[in-house]
């Protein structure tokens, strides 16, 4: 008698056979419940070994130029051999490329920003005199603040503090060019100032001399909202080039720009294209070798 089933009786998986064929039934369940598994089971990740060597060659393959049309005494059986594998070396790369992109999924989310406003300087800096990270004046220079360190005067940052002044919250600089020191209290008025002025002057003015012609050299200079207190045991001629640099950084800052820094930074959520290829072929690598 003929089998009714293809193949020398294997059960076809068509919808009719397994309406009426309860042992395939059973073994499509136990194949969508291993697949399951192994969908649901964690991808452990790849070596920063192996997945800088992906990387490295796939950068390689992507930039190696495609081969010149073969001379005249190169059989075109070879010619077209090697075509075919130059071609398909590069698409293999492309196909990587593109996997790897898609497996990494969407971009992270940057991490949370730890900053709002300051009697509170942030959303998790209290002004209550901690010192500040270089992590937190990035982020305090991305919401406004400019935290100026004052560099072109020769100054390199010390130290910095989220304090209270007057009842309102600042940070509070200390810098140093190795022979002087110089002091930076920055907060934030309510109103908004047009151009840096010494506080109590008039716009235009230039800035009161101190009472004390002895060091330290103070002066107070508002711009933008923003109102720095300085002082520095530098000499007058020279402490006072740190007004015209208080005016540009107050500016900026009043403006959404992140004063300070030279390089723009990444705007929030944003993932490098790099750091997301990795993450692809990572995840790829982990599933080839469970």
């Amino acid at each position: 008698m003929k089998s009714p089933f293809p193949a020398g009786g294997k059960h076809p998986r068509t919808s009719g056979h397994l309406s009426y064929c309860p042992e395939c039934v059973l073994a499509v369940r136990r194949e969508r419940q291993y697949l399951q598994r192994l969908r649901d089971a964690p991808i452990p990740p790849a070596s920063d070994d192996l997945t800088a060597r992906l990387l490295a060659q796939t950068s390689e393959l992507a930039a190696r130029p495609l081969p010149s049309a073969p001379s005249a005494t190169v059989p075109r059986t070879a010619a077209r051999v090697l075509a075919m594998t130059a071609g398909g070396t590069v698409a293999a790369a492309g196909v990587l490329a593109v996997g790897a992109f898609a497996a990494a999924g969407d971009p992270l989310a940057a991490p949370p920003v730890t900053t709002t406003a300051l009697s509170q300087v942030s959303a998790h800096t209290p002004a209550d005199g901690r010192a500040l990270t270089t992590e937190q004046i990035g982020s305090l220079r991305q919401e406004g603040w400019a935290c100026p360190v004052l560099e072109s005067m020769g100054f390199h940052l010390e130290s910095a503090r989220a304090v209270v002044r007057g009842g309102q919250p600042a940070v509070e600089l200390r810098l140093s060019d190795g022979d002087h020191y110089a002091k930076v209290v920055e907060q934030h008025a309510a109103s908004t100032a047009a151009t840096l002025q010494p506080a109590g002057r008039q716009a235009g003015q230039q800035a009161a001399a101190p009472q004390d012609s002895a060091p330290p050299w103070t002066a107070t200079y508002t711009a933008g909202g923003r109102t720095f207190s300085f002082e520095s045991d530098l000499p007058a001629e020279q402490a006072d080039d740190a007004g015209p640099i208080l005016q540009r950084v107050g500016s900026l800052s009043a403006e959404g720009v992140s004063a300070g820094v030279e390089h723009p930074g990444q705007g929030p959520g944003e993932e490098p294209l790099g750091s997301r290829l990795q993450r692809g072929i990572n995840k790829i690598v982990a599933t080839f070798t469970r």
